[in-house]
């Protein structure tokens, strides 16, 4: 009757610390790809804010470089919506990268640029702000994660995504 106990306890040991590892693991994926989508959007927004200014006074949507530079970036923040729970982040990482490809730059006086580029610089100082704090909770380990470690039996039903 003891061995039976022991082998219990050692089946049910061996589930959670193989349950803790693949959630560690699993979590440690999951900040990488923050990390590097995060990384790719703001270096993106980088890129057409040069590239807007080395085109003005022209129009920077005449080029199509300029088109392949908004794909990309939108690429990215598909690839964030994946990685993030925070939808209203990923919102807020859309819209100001709308902002850069829908503004009409070339019928703005290079002055008017540089305010619109300035006021834009201001929103997504915080927005970068909430993409460290989200990787930073991704560190943590949480009791939902606990709670997901054993809540192997259940299947979630996934819920409906909206695309607007």
């Amino acid at each position: 009757m003891w061995n039976i106990f022991l082998l219990l306890i050692g089946i049910i040991s061996g589930f959670l610390v193989r349950s803790l590892t693949m959630k560690v693991s699993f979590k440690q994926r999951t900040i990488e790809n923050k990390i590097k989508v995060y990384d790719s959007i703001i270096t993106h927004w980088v890129k057409m804010r040069n590239f807007i200014y080395f085109q003005l006074p022209n129009d920077p949507h005449s080029d199509r470089q300029f088109d392949i530079m908004y794909g990309e970036s939108q690429g990215f923040i598909g690839e964030a919506i994946l990685v993030s729970e925070d939808t209203e982040l990923t919102e807020a990482i859309n819209t100001l990268n709308e902002k850069f490809y829908r503004t009409n730059w070339a019928n703005l006086t290079f002055e008017r640029a540089n305010e619109i580029m300035e006021t834009i610089k201001k929103e997504a100082k915080p927005i970068v702000v909430r993409m460290r704090e989200d990787i930073m909770d991704s560190t943590r380990f949480e009791l939902k994660d606990l709670l997901h470690m054993l809540n192997i039996f259940q299947k979630k039903k996934l819920s409906k995504i909206s695309i607007s």
